[in-house]
Formats: structure tokens, C-alpha cells, sequence
């Protein structure tokens, strides 16, 4: 018995329906326009805001020229020792002098009085930015006041105040890594110096504990030796600083 021929299904017009198809699932579909976060743009200003000078008496300015030679506060052929004993003079301003930074007394009640204050704006704030920015106060508070628990009523340097340091593009790497050791040894001589008086053991010896068997007491004392010296140090874009 012969075996009948299958007739072949005739496909020319399957492409021409999808394209069809598609077509109308195209046309039919609604597309959602996205919605973003509206941008306000700044006002243009019609009067220009001058800049903002920095006060000369906050800034400690280190220069290294080319030739590996060192400016400090505008004076040249100074010397990498001689940095240590300007820095610890900055920071500290022991004799109140008029071309040094101004010290800012903290006290215990102080810090209460801020936090208090800060808490209860909080309380009141409605705007997330806001809580953000006076939850931060609050914290910088908060460490100051750890800082009075634990060496009392202390002076420290007005937030304002740094130290710059501006490098030649040529200066050599040695020199570099001198004048950053001489700043850090200045700063560190001073927090040895309290930690010693108020812990009788120096800051260098606190930081030399291994981190695995610091305890919460160390780590405060750390802290709070650095709230009264922080570490205040800039890097100036390098340029050619010939003398």
C-alpha cells in the first residue's frame, strides 16, 4: 500500500503575522513616564560673593622647593628639625601669642549644655537633612565630652586652624617623608606628653598595644588624647616652587 505525500504547511506568512502582532502590543501598550526627584537649580547671582580669606594666623604654612629646600612660615633655609618645635608651638599656643591660633577652652559642662541643646533641636526637627547634620554635631560633642571624663577641662586648637604642606614636583621622596615625620613627631610629642601626665603612660605606648588586646579603657584614652591634639594637616596641589 502506497504511502500518502504529507502536504507541506505553507510558513511564507508567519512573519508577516508576528510583525503584526508586535505591532499592535507596540501601539497598544501605555508606557509610564518616569518620575525623578525634582532639581532646583541655583539663582544666578547678579552680585559676585567674594571668597573667603583664611586667617593667616590659622595656617602653618611648610614649603619644600626642587632643590629640597625647606620655607617655614615664609622663612627659608630652615631645617627638618626645626619643624617639630614649630608644630608643637601651633598646636598648642602656650603663651597665647597674637600670630598663633586661637585656643578654644572645653569644658564638661559645656559639652552637656551643647548636647542638650542639640538633642532638643532634634526633637523638634522635621527635616532629614537636618536630623543628619545635628545627629554629627551631637557626636563631636559626645566625644568631647568622653574627653573631659577622662583628662578634664582641656584646650585645643580652633577648628579653623591646619597645617599646609606644599611639595615641588621635583622634591626628592626623602625629603618628603622628613617633613611629614617631623610634623607627626611635634604632634605626637605633645599627646605623649598628656598622656603621660593624666595616664602615666605615653600616647606612643598606648598605640603600640596590639588591636586584639586593646581594651574599650585604651581606646578611650586614645581618643580622648586626640581630641585635644587632632591631627591637622593638609597637602597643597605640588607646584614649582623655586626660591
Amino acid at each position: 500500500m502506497a504511502r500518502r505525500k504529507l502536504q507541506e504547511v505553507d510558513a511564507s506568512s508567519i512573519a508577516d503575522i508576528a510583525f503584526i502582532l508586535l505591532a499592535f502590543i507596540i501601539i497598544a501598550t501605555t508606557l509610564e513616564k518616569e518620575s525623578g526627584l525634582p532639581a532646583v537649580l541655583p539663582q544666578k547671582r547678579d552680585v559676585e560673593v567674594p571668597p573667603i580669606k583664611a586667617n593667616e594666623r590659622n595656617i602653618l604654612e611648610i614649603l619644600v622647593n626642587s632643590k629640597d629646600q625647606l620655607m617655614i612660615e615664609k622663612e627659608w633655609d630652615k631645617k627638618l628639625e626645626d619643624i617639630k618645635g614649630v608644630v608643637k608651638t601651633f598646636m598648642s599656643n602656650p603663651n597665647d601669642l597674637d600670630n598663633m591660633p586661637v585656643m578654644v577652652s572645653v569644658t564638661k559642662a559645656q559639652c552637656r549644655n551643647e548636647i542638650a541643646r542639640l538633642q532638643n533641636d532634634l526633637a523638634l526637627s522635621r527635616d532629614l537633612v537636618q536630623k543628619g547634620i545635628i545627629k554629627d554635631q551631637i557626636s563631636q560633642w559626645q566625644g568631647k565630652l568622653n574627653a573631659t571624663v577622662l583628662v578634664g577641662d582641656y584646650r585645643t586648637i580652633n577648628p579653623g586652624a591646619t597645617i599646609a604642606i606644599q611639595y615641588d614636583k621635583g622634591t626628592s621622596y626623602g625629603q618628603y617623608l622628613g617633613v611629614r615625620d617631623e610634623i607627626m613627631s611635634g604632634l605626637n610629642e605633645l599627646r605623649d606628653e598628656l598622656a603621660v601626665k593624666k595616664f602615666g603612660i605615653s600616647y606612643a605606648a598606648l598605640e603600640k598595644i596590639r588591636a586584639e588586646v586593646k581594651t574599650d579603657e585604651d581606646k578611650a584614652k586614645i581618643k580622648a588624647i586626640r581630641e585635644v591634639y587632632p591631627q591637622k594637616i593638609i597637602k597643597l596641589a605640588a607646584k614649582n616652587n623655586a626660591n
